[in-house]
């Protein structure tokens, strides 16, 4: 048997990339491996009821708000989240158009610049922790990475829990948040150079600027985003490796998709009085737009009153403005949903496009309707419409009887069914994936202890 290893996890403060990060650290669990996440007060409690061990790291903050955070969910504490909306990007823009909003010139609150914020005040707790535990491993998945971390001697890998354009770089494929298709090249030079002048640019800024601001050395630029191993989570249907190779430095997991327990979620249930208007023709759907999509108050509103039109049953994650709008006689929802225990229950996923969700989706065999909101949902869409599990839906300027007609379209489409239904089966019965990059993740800790140990 192996060596049990430490591995630290360091996750950003979106509910996806967490969730992504909790079904990595518990299939190396399953291993034998010790987990603990380094996390900020937000998310206190949030690992330990997966059985991982926490360590908080101190930004400074009173800690008499803390108990204010622990009651509410904790999404709801989340700048980054707010940033999204009060930037702009729920607005009808372009993927095009949107860029202008991932630039640090033209906006002022963008999240890196929050990253950036939060490590600064992090980093010196970050760094004697580390200093203290002495982990074999760390994992993190982020935007920007603590350059105690890079400059350090502890080995760490990526955990990418987004579409994996970004990984490949290739230019046979589109731009990353593009959401062009793979077959038609036209517009992605006109793309791909907006892209570098505002979002690859503005990242790389704030990343320089917290190593200079903390005494480390700017990254020249192939070190952004090079770790020498990165684990992605996307399935092999949706893959991109039908046009390109797999990078070698990338293994690739078919889902994170975290397992729940008693202690992490309680037992789901549909209450009885929504339950009992069901009836066995009739098709369930879950409506899921995610922290940031759900925010989008108008949208949700249009989607609520088209779908009340149909026979259909929903179950609907309302989000945190839950109370500004009210669901429809043939609907169900709360804020907040357990979603790995929801989604086998349904006929079909009405979606923003996350990469979480759609993975989770897509290991339950549920084909999806995916309307994209922003950055890698407009991937995600585009890729499940061209490999044929789904369909894509502009948010901006869709009509009820659009929306109608694609959702009884893909209830009615029995090969499409049929063709998600093998593919969660195969993702739920071949562990192959996950086994692989334990497996990968383990050797790449021996050797690094041996390259120190030859030093």
């Amino acid at each position: 048997m192996k060596k049990s290893l430490k591995i630290f996890f360091q996750a950003c403060d979106g509910i996806g990339h967490i969730n992504a990060c909790i079904g990595l650290a518990q299939a190396l669990a399953n291993r034998g491996h010790r987990i603990t996440f380094l996390n900020n007060r937000n998310f206190i409690g949030t690992f330990l009821k997966y059985g991982f061990d926490e360590i908080i790291l101190d930004d400074g903050d009173d800690e008499n708000n803390v108990d204010d955070r622990v009651k509410s969910h904790p999404i709801e504490s989340v700048p980054v989240t707010q940033s999204f909306v009060e930037s702009g990007f729920l607005s009808a823009k372009s993927s095009y158009d949107q860029l202008d909003l991932f630039d640090r010139h033209k906006n002022e609150n963008l999240f890196c610049k929050l990253i950036y914020d939060d490590f600064k005040k992090v980093h010196e707790h970050m760094a004697n922790v580390l200093k203290t535990e002495q982990p074999d491993l760390i994992v993190i998945d982020n935007s920007l990475i603590p350059p105690c971390i890079v400059y350090g001697q502890i080995p760490f890998i990526y955990s990418w829990s987004a579409n994996p354009l970004m990984m490949f770089r290739s230019d046979k494929l589109p731009p990353m948040m593009s959401g062009f298709p793979t077959n038609d090249s036209t517009t992605w030079s006109k793309y791909s150079e907006k892209l570098n002048n505002t979002a690859i640019s503005s990242i790389k800024y704030y990343q320089n600027l917290l190593n200079k601001d903390l005494g480390y050395p700017e990254f020249e630029d192939d070190k952004f985003w090079s770790a020498e191993l990165i684990i992605y989570g996307y399935p092999e249907e949706l893959d991109y490796t039908d046009i390109v190779p797999m990078p070698e430095n990338c293994i690739r997991i078919d889902a994170f998709c975290r397992m729940e327990n008693k202690s992490s979620q309680p037992l789901f249930e549909l209450p009885d009085e929504f339950k009992n208007q069901i009836h066995p023709e009739d098709k369930l759907i879950y409506i899921s737009l995610g922290s940031f999509g759900s925010s989008n108050i108008e949208l949700m509103k249009k989607i609520i009153n088209a779908l009340s039109q149909t026979s259909h049953k929903y179950i609907v994650s309302k989000g945190q403005f839950h109370e500004q709008f009210d669901l429809a006689t043939n609907m169900w929802g709360q804020p907040y949903l357990p979603q790995t225990q929801i989604l086998p229950m349904v006929d079909m996923v009405i979606t923003h496009g996350g990469n979480n969700t759609v993975t989770e989706t897509f290991s339950f065999g549920k084909p999806m309707l995916v309307i994209p909101l922003v950055a890698d949902q407009h991937d995600n869409a585009q890729r499940i419409q061209e490999k044929g599990y789904g369909y894509r839906l502009n948010q901006h300027n869709f009509t009820a009887d659009e929306l109608i007609q694609l959702v009884n379209k893909i209830i009615n489409d029995n090969e499409m069914i049929e063709k998600c239904r093998k593919a969660g089966e195969r993702i739920r019965n071949d562990s192959d994936s996950k086994m692989k990059a334990c497996e990968r993740i383990e050797q790449f800790v021996e050797q690094k202890k041996a390259m120190m140990m030859n030093k």
